[in-house]
């Protein structure tokens, strides 16, 4: 613990050897902040030796929460049984799954998958036709109440936020029925998670007081990515002004105002706690030229902490002028460019996942992307994925729920068809129901009764079911992977179609795993925990090692890379066509703003950003973001921003 003390900054120290109280960090990028948190967090524990509290360490991403585990392990050992590290999500998770009682919940319940959740809401809409007639689909009438949910409305409130009365009534009665829906199939989804356990703590204060006595010291790392939901938990978790309460965040990186997250939070902070407030000012990460960039850019927002500091270049620079601006004719001129010029990097001994190609947009990267395949480079753009898709991993899945509720009919349709699709095989869902009339409505026994019969279905796969019949799921888990990983080694076709996403995903499976913290420690859980971990975790699949990133600045946020291409620096594109109809001083242009500052400063060595002419076909102007950051003269801006 000593030696991270010593490698820190006056500043990082301060906050690192801060005890007791409300404080906020605001932490600039590449500042060095996850090595003072983590700092800290073992310096408490080390003094506090005789002591039994615990830390609660809150984070947005399940990889956020598990890197700094590994690093607060490292330098502190014996953390592993004195701190909480997880995400708002999976602590609330974790409360409901504890005191949910309170709602009727039992333990085990079940996290809903998306398709889940059209499913319950088109029903609610089928059945209630004649009192629902304002909602023209329900997709936007989960778009709606997920609105509600990410904002804690209150039932009361609900018909006030739309103009039209009746449409208004309409949601309110669909919310409250959305609500009671998932409590009577014992189920939450992502949204309700965090809404029903501030509830829970907000009108039964003693669960909070409890978890104050066991978690003293509370700490939330990312804060400006908070929305309404989960600053509203944080605050039944620590209502106290002068709570144990150690903040990092910065208000000049909220990028997801769509999400419900605020630079005002910090202000709300200020209203609800006695903060005191430690500037990390100093940029480790970036060319000093970088720096000087975004120091320019930032500083046109007006929605920003006061006094704030600007970014501070810690680095030398090289001597060498590391940025670089390009332009082109229009988009697919300078899809090529960038492409020819990454390929040239490449060709140069830089290796392939040291560069990143950001964009706002996926469009503009996926055009990128074809662009470098025609030089045989091979790039990554991240398909976001919140389920499993191979059949293998659906059928595992949708097992191991079966196994948890063991008489739902739909689940179990998805059960058959994703093992015949698995064994090639026509395994009919009448088949199953024949089992599992015989075996009084149990589909689970079904399942294990449909196996044996079935001639197609191999030994080893008929042991791994059995298995999870006898309520051994991780025998089955680990024998049905094991039968899977075979097959798809085996076969010249890896398996067919249906297992052409298996080998990504089985590394996605891996993955997620390490999160929880190893195989045998996940395994270890009750059925239940383990299926709502797993439905909490990001199916995304990591990028190969051998390829060129391409990602929105959005999903590029807490990374760096040594060479950042940031394409797309046109208006209506970066800033977007949106935010420039919403005018130059509106929260979307200041959060497009806040996304180029968060873009450029991934940079550790080398910053090339590009504009085109004309976007499809369209003639644009060069960004505003350019000549606020100096790099256009105000003389070649050929019309005034509005």
């Amino acid at each position: 613990m000593m030696n991270d003390l010593k490698h820190l900054n006056a500043n990082q120290l301060a906050a690192a050897q801060w005890d007791n109280g409300p404080l906020l960090v605001l932490a600039g990028p590449g500042s060095g902040k996850t090595m003072t948190l983590t700092a800290r967090v073992a310096r408490l524990i080390e003094q506090g030796r005789d002591e039994s509290f615990r830390i609660l360490c809150l984070t947005f991403t399940r990889k956020a929460a598990a890197d700094m585990r590994e690093r607060l392990l490292n330098s502190a050992p014996e953390a592993k049984d004195r701190v909480l590290l997880t995400t708002f999500h999976a602590f609330a998770t974790d409360i409901l799954r504890q005191h949910g009682s309170h709602f009727g919940l039992s333990p085990d319940f079940e996290i809903l998958e998306e398709s889940e959740r059209l499913g319950m809401i088109k029903s609610v809409l089928e059945t209630q036709a004649e009192a629902l007639t304002k909602f023209i689909s329900a997709e936007k009438a989960l778009t709606a109440i997920d609105f509600l949910l990410r904002n804690v409305t209150p039932d009361s409130n609900v018909p006030e936020l739309l103009k039209d009365a009746e449409a208004g009534r309409q949601l309110q009665t669909l919310f409250i029925r959305y609500k009671a829906l998932l409590k009577q199939q014992n189920a939450l989804d992502y949204g309700s998670i965090l809404y029903f356990c501030e509830e829970l703590l907000r009108e039964r204060p003693r669960i909070g007081k409890q978890l104050r006595t066991v978690y003293r010291y509370v700490c939330v790392d990312e804060f400006q990515d908070t929305n309404i939901a989960q600053y509203r938990l944080l605050r039944a978790l620590v209502p106290d002004r002068n709570a144990n309460l150690f903040i990092v965040g910065d208000d000049d990186q909220v990028i997801y105002q769509w999400n419900g997250a605020s630079p005002k939070r910090v202000t709300e902070l200020s209203q609800h706690y006695d903060l005191n407030i430690i500037q990390l000012p100093e940029n480790h990460r970036c060319p000093p030229e970088v720096v000087s960039l975004a120091n320019a850019l930032i500083v046109h927002n007006g929605e920003r902490s006061p006094n704030k500091k600007p970014l501070l270049p810690m680095k030398t620079g090289s001597g060498d002028n590391p940025i670089d601006l390009l332009e082109f004719e229009d988009d697919r001129a300078e899809a090529e460019g960038i492409a020819e010029r990454v390929s040239e990097r490449l060709n140069q001994g830089v290796r392939p996942r040291d560069i990143v190609v950001l964009a706002r947009a996926t469009k503009l990267l996926e055009r990128v992307q074809r662009a470098l395949e025609s030089r045989s480079v091979t790039s990554h753009v991240p398909r976001r994925k919140s389920q499993f898709e191979s059949a293998p991993l659906r059928f595992v899945t949708s097992a191991l729920k079966l196994a948890l509720v063991r008489s739902d009919d739909d689940l179990a349709s998805i059960v058959t068809k994703s093992l015949s699709d698995c064994v090639h095989q026509d395994s009919s869902e009448e088949d199953l129901a024949g089992f599992s009339a015989a075996l009084n409505g149990d589909q689970l026994e079904a399942l294990g009764a449909l196996v044996l019969a079935s001639p197609a279905v191999p030994k080893a796969l008929q042991e791994a079911v059995a298995a999870l019949v006898q309520g051994r799921y991780a025998e089955f888990i680990q024998s049905a992977l094991d039968y899977f990983d075979a097959v798809e080694k085996a076969s010249q076709d890896n398996g067919g179609e249906q297992y052409a996403e298996y080998a990504t995903e089985r590394a996605v499976w891996r993955s997620i795993l390490r999160e929880m913290g190893s195989d045998r420690e996940a395994y270890a859980m009750p059925l239940g925990q383990f299926l709502q971990e797993l439905a909490l975790a990001n199916k995304t699949p990591e990028a190969p090692s051998n390829a060129v990133r391409c990602l929105t600045i959005h999903s590029a946020k807490g990374l760096e890379f040594p060479h950042v291409y940031l394409i797309g620096m046109s208006e209506d594109q970066l800033p977007s066509f949106q935010s420039n109809r919403s005018g130059d001083d509106s929260r979307e242009m200041q959060e497009e703003r806040r996304s180029c500052f968060v873009a450029i400063t991934r940079t550790i060595e080398t910053l090339t950003m590009s504009y085109g002419r004309r976007y499809n076909g369209w003639p644009k102007l060069p960004s505003r973001f350019l000549f606020e950051m100096g790099l256009l003269e105000r003389s070649e801006q050929r019309v005034a921003w509005g």
